[in-house]
């Protein structure tokens, strides 16, 4: 019962029959359908790198809302100014992604997209986990098991128990909530390299998550503040400044 109210209260899934934006053209997507190891099967899309950039890539973690065809705004930002090939999943009933969204089934579903990019001959030191919001707890999680070259976070919070106080105040018990979605700690376990980025106007997720998060990383790391943004605003163009330099002049990530 108490984790169903979590779920009720954590995701918010858009379904493809409620709202859906084909894929645009020009970009070579290639729809997956790709199962985790529990047997779900989840809906993704790739969007191969360019020609000149072959093996680089980011994992892409969304938030608790929508679906993947509503955030190809960011991809394509991802794909153009970062030159990287982007994969974008759907987890458990989001979008085209059978099923019901959960802690668990979410965090195997990030696993099992990144396991198709090693199959795909990726490795590692060749890919960007990238979370926004609750996706930065999935991506920070991976992270923390398979290290990749750098973990991007936007917008993210320090943990679901940490929210639950800040929006339902009036909840007795948070310390009972069995969510865990602990980025926190996610963080302090990870060897990877981390760039944050946080709105100081942020309503729902505090700055001051963003800050801690970066304070929590005793990996090579770099904070970026994103000057007068809310929650669901897309990142600045500053943004994508900053990160190039810190991939290519603190980690040797070249973007060609």
């Amino acid at each position: 019962m108490f984790q169903f109210i979590e779920n009720y209260f954590l995701f918010r899934p858009t379904p493809s029959s409620k709202e859906w934006i084909p894929p645009p053209e020009g970009y070579g997507i290639e729809e997956l359908w790709i199962q985790t190891p529990d047997g779900n099967q989840i809906h993704a899309w790739w969007v191969p790198p360019p020609e000149k950039n072959p093996k680089k890539a980011v994992l892409y973690c969304h938030g608790n809302g929508g679906n993947l065809s509503l955030r190809f705004e960011g991809v394509k930002r991802w794909h153009k100014l970062l030159g990287l090939g982007v994969l974008i999943f759907d987890y458990p009933g989001y979008g085209k992604s059978p099923g019901k969204p959960s802690e668990k089934n979410c965090h195997a579903s990030s696993e099992a997209c990144y396991y198709w990019l090693l199959e795909r001959g990726f490795k590692s030191t060749d890919l960007i986990f990238y979370g926004g919001s609750l996706g930065g707890a999935i991506a920070a999680k991976l992270a923390s098991s398979y290290p990749p070259a750098c973990t991007v976070l936007v917008s993210a919070f320090t943990s679901f128990r940490d929210m639950a106080k800040k929006l339902y105040p009036w909840l007795p018990g948070t310390s009972l909530l069995r969510t865990k979605l602990d980025t926190l700690e996610y963080v302090k376990a990870s060897s990877s390299p981390i760039f944050i980025a946080h709105g100081d106007a942020d309503r729902l997720v505090p700055f001051s998550h963003g800050i801690a998060l970066y304070e929590a990383s005793s990996a090579k790391k770099f904070f970026h503040p994103m000057k007068g943004l809310d929650h669901h605003h897309s990142p600045d163009a500053a943004f994508y400044d900053n990160l190039k330099v810190f991939l290519e002049n603190e980690l040797n990530f070249y973007i060609k």
